[in-house]
């Protein structure tokens, strides 16, 4: 099953398989957890093209890592429904370092970004145990990422919708710009 496609540039500045729009995310023992401050350096990751940009990185093939295998890793939406994200811990780069694909490629260039998510995935086998065990991210499907974040970009939408219906409501005109125009004559009920 191939997963829908959502457009990347719809979730560009997501964090990996999920975090700056949608907010922090992570798949639990629980379900979905959102919005919470342990997880804001936790991002998710194709676990396929994570192996293959580690093999990658230790030969000759390095230097040919580009944007696009970064975004790949990070924004996996072309993947099959079934295929793995796993989580990794981006912390150990800083607290200034980015956790979307575009501005870490911009700040580090496209391998020092996967050298930096390699390292994220070695560190979170350390920095896991500081979770309770039924708040620890566990890896989720690229089915599951999409539909967590189709409903966070369907929120989104709700919200901005309301935002523009609040902003169109007419304002009443000032006492002095009332018009000098008739009210309109009422209607005359009809009788049986």
């Amino acid at each position: 099953l191939k997963s829908t496609q959502l457009g990347s540039r719809i979730y560009s500045g997501l964090p990996a398989a999920g975090a700056e729009l949608a907010g922090a995310m992570a798949k639990t023992a629980k379900g979905i957890a959102k919005d919470c401050e342990a997880l804001s350096k936790i991002l998710y990751v194709s676990k396929d093209r994570l192996e293959e940009l580690t093999k990658r990185l230790k030969g000759a093939k390095a230097k040919g890592i580009t944007a696009n295998d970064v975004e790949q890793l990070m924004y996996p939406e072309d993947l099959d429904d079934d295929k793995l994200l796993v989580p990794v811990d981006i912390s150990g780069a800083g607290d200034d370092f980015p956790t979307s694909h575009e501005d870490m490629t911009e700040k580090v260039g496209p391998k020092a970004a996967v050298e930096a998510i390699v390292a994220a995935a070695k560190l979170f086998e350390t920095s896991k145990t500081k979770f309770k065990k039924d708040d620890r991210p566990i890896p989720m499907t690229v089915g599951e990422w999409l539909t967590t974040l189709a409903v966070d970009l369907g929120e989104g939408e709700e919200g901005a919708e309301e935002e523009e219906l609040e902003g169109d409501e007419e304002e009443e005109p000032e006492e002095d710009e009332v018009e000098d125009t008739p009210a309109p004559a009422k209607k005359k009920q009809k009788t049986k």
